[in-house]
């Protein structure tokens, strides 16, 4: 890589990039201390034979101050990228004790990332006098990634193979699970808060779905095993989960998914530029192919690697390109999925624009009431600046246009798939990023 090329980027990102590069380093220190400390106590302790073991960590507290307030990093916990999954290298933590599983099936700790070893949960606490199921709503904060990186106090780690052994015993779901999924940036945030709002008992929670076959059944029930009699549970899932419904339906069949994305694909992939964009002052994903070319990125963000598929078919030489992959690689996994969905694709567009027809059969699907039809419609008039966000594109150049429709054309030649035919309490959930 050049200097020239080096120093002609963004000095936002370039900042960004150096203090990331130097919290992985610290991270990497303080838990090789941590484990060389845990494993001196385990040494002593008679009483701890190992099974069911979960260790928990304590998370240094964050300074009030930032850095720098051009790159919004913090001393203690620091994630490169907001819209990236979620990792256990978030945080500076030290070990604190080790526990046993029963201990973090209490309320109050979620799924935080997976990995091929461990399970890495967090614990936060209620905000003021809410209980958690309404701390972590939707209508409060739509990123359950974002949520738990700002506000975690305590983070455990639990061997994969313990988690499943144990998670194999939890009952299956008390009512109704659903999940629902879109393409990134179309507005499935929208769809989900607009649902939430006929919800009268605000029993809100944002949990994940990990895209391991063999622990989707484990993760769904630890992350239901609180759920209320006659509460249906609604998942907003990340968008490279649409190729791992298969995967969901054969662990747990009685969930039930549904589709949502607007009617023109070119407004979600100039909605997903503009959103990378805007987080760093510059184009994340120029970035991620500039030197993707020479060095795995993969330990600084995921992008690249959530829709591997079609990427890898487009080939993308720039940010539009690249873009066009990864929305087009969810809406290609619904197509190939589709026997596992229960109703046609619901567009935003029309749920924003005729909400009493269209919301009806997504009630219905939910197990709700008609009579919830006017708080929804309440709800999008309070709205606006939240529907705003989903029309905030920017048309996309006649050549561009053309570029995509070339592409989208050789994806569906090589897949052989048909275009897409438009056509009780509430828990509303997003997942944590971390898959």
């Amino acid at each position: 890589i050049s200097l020239q090329n080096l120093w002609s980027m963004n000095e936002k990102i370039l900042l960004r990039l150096f203090t990331y590069l130097i919290f992985r380093f610290l991270h990497l220190l303080f838990l090789l201390e941590s484990d060389i400390y845990a494993l001196v106590l385990r040494l002593f302790d008679k009483k701890n034979n190992g099974d069911d073991e979960v260790e928990v960590f304590n998370i240094f507290a964050r300074l009030v101050e930032e850095i720098s307030s051009a790159s919004g990093t913090y001393c203690f916990r620091h994630r490169f990228d907001c819209t990236d999954v979620t990792r256990e290298s978030d945080f500076l933590s030290f070990h604190e004790k080790s526990t046993l599983f029963e201990e973090i099936c209490e309320e109050g700790w979620f799924i935080y990332s997976i990995t091929d070893r461990y399970v890495y949960f967090v614990k936060i606490t209620p905000i003021e006098e809410d209980v958690f199921e309404t701390t972590i709503s939707i209508e409060k904060c739509s990123k359950l990634s974002n949520f738990l990186y700002q506000n975690a106090e305590k983070l455990a780690r639990c061997q994969l193979d313990t988690f499943q052994r144990i998670t194999k015993n939890m009952p299956p779901s008390r009512s109704k699970v659903l999940i629902f999924h879109s393409p990134p940036s179309s507005g499935g945030t929208t769809v989900g808060k607009l649902l939430q709002s006929c919800d009268e008992s605000k029993l809100s929670l944002l949990l994940s779905v990990e895209e391991l076959r063999s622990l989707c059944k484990s993760t769904l029930r630890f992350s239901t095993m609180h759920q209320k009699s006659q509460q249906t549970i609604v998942f907003k899932s990340r968008s490279s989960c649409t190729k791992i419904v298969p995967f969901i339906h054969s662990a747990v069949p009685s969930i039930q998914h549904f589709f949502v994305t607007r009617k023109n694909s070119n407004d979600i992939i100039s909605r997903l530029i503009l959103k990378t964009s805007s987080e760093f002052n510059f184009p994340m994903f120029s970035f991620l192919l500039k030197f993707g070319q020479h060095l795995d990125m993969g330990w600084l963000s995921s992008w690249k690697e959530l829709e591997n598929e079609t990427f890898t078919r487009v080939g993308p030489k720039n940010e539009l390109e690249f873009a066009m992959a990864q929305v087009f690689g969810s809406i290609m996994n619904y197509r190939r999925n589709r026997q596992y969905f229960v109703q046609d694709v619901l567009f935003v567009e029309d749920l924003i624009s005729d909400t009493a027809t269209m919301i009806r059969p997504l009630l219905d699907l939910c197990e709700i009431s008609d009579l919830a039809i006017p708080e929804c419609i309440e709800w999008k008039r309070n709205a606006d600046e939240q529907i705003q966000q989903v029309w905030d594109t920017v048309d996309l150049p006649s050549e561009d246009v053309a570029r995509v429709g070339c592409l989208a054309e050789l994806l569906e030649q090589d897949s052989a798939l048909l275009p897409i035919v438009g056509g009780a309490s509430l828990l509303l959930t997003v997942l944590p990023a971390g898959l």
